[in-house]
């Protein structure tokens, strides 16, 4: 991987762009390209009241490696965020912790390596007791799945989840928490293809696990590359974006999906 800077950066935007829905995908591309300025997409009047009159853009963190490549998860009561690095070239990925003081509210990274969860990528906040909820790749001796961590050193962990039916998960790469306690994520083959999985023992699937009962079901299926994912407020609609377009290995291909 050649070498390049990462941004982590807060807050809002320095404008905000409103669009009509059924215009949005068009004047989204073309304004991207043309104004050279980093703003929002307004799809619902309810992103500007948590924007606010006058959001702006600040810079938090840069680095000269890519530190922050997924998870993102911010931690209320310590004003730090988790993130977890692309693949790096010694073929790890890293969590790094950004804490901000209060005084100067200056960002300081610490750097907390790669040997805390066998290669985590997505994550998201689990509970009022700071512990976090990441998803594990795994590697072709280590099996992936589901990792509890705490947000405090030294960072206890626990695997809650790493097989469906004694069938190792291919990639698990992002996961959210629903209402009703259950955890859905996305499981695409990119371990595979990036060579630091073995030949995959499932489809790339979306599946549901209840931490209560034990219970992990498979809810959707037909992907190329299920990845990212989110609830509707309502939970009643699920929202997963299919990266297929781009494969583990880099190869693109505009015939396969790039869809939510």
């Amino acid at each position: 991987m050649p070498a390049c800077r990462t941004l982590l950066t807060y807050a809002s935007a320095k404008h905000v762009s409103r669009l009509d829905q059924a215009k949005a995908s068009t004047r989204t591309s073309t304004a991207s390209r043309t104004s050279g300025l980093p703003y929002f997409a307004v799809y619902h009047d309810v992103l500007t009241r948590i924007l606010g009159p006058s959001p702006s853009i600040n810079l938090a963190v840069e680095q000269d490696w890519p530190f922050a490549h997924e998870a993102g998860i911010y931690i209320p009561d310590q004003d730090a965020v988790f993130t977890t690095s692309n693949r790096l070239p010694d073929g790890t990925i890293k969590i790094s912790k950004l804490s901000r003081e209060k005084q100067s509210g200056e960002w300081s990274p610490e750097n907390l390596g790669p040997d805390l969860i066998s290669m985590a990528n997505g994550g998201i906040n689990l509970n009022a007791s700071g512990e976090m909820l990441f998803c594990a790749q795994g590697t072709k001796t280590s099996p992936g799945g589901l990792v509890i961590m705490s947000s405090k050193p030294p960072y206890k962990r626990y695997t809650i989840l790493d097989n469906y039916h004694d069938r190792a998960f291919n990639s698990p790469n992002d996961v959210i928490v629903h209402s009703d306690g259950s955890l859905w994520f996305t499981d695409p083959i990119y371990g595979f293809e990036q060579g630091f999985k073995g030949t995959p023992q499932l489809p790339s699937q979306i599946y549901r696990f209840d931490p209560k009962t034990g219970d992990t079901r498979v809810v959707a299926d037909g992907f190329g590359r299920p990845n990212g994912l989110c609830f509707s407020p309502d939970e009643k609609t699920l929202y997963v974006t299919d990266t297929d377009w781009i494969h583990g290995d880099g190869t693109t291909d505009d015939l396969r999906p790039s869809t939510m």
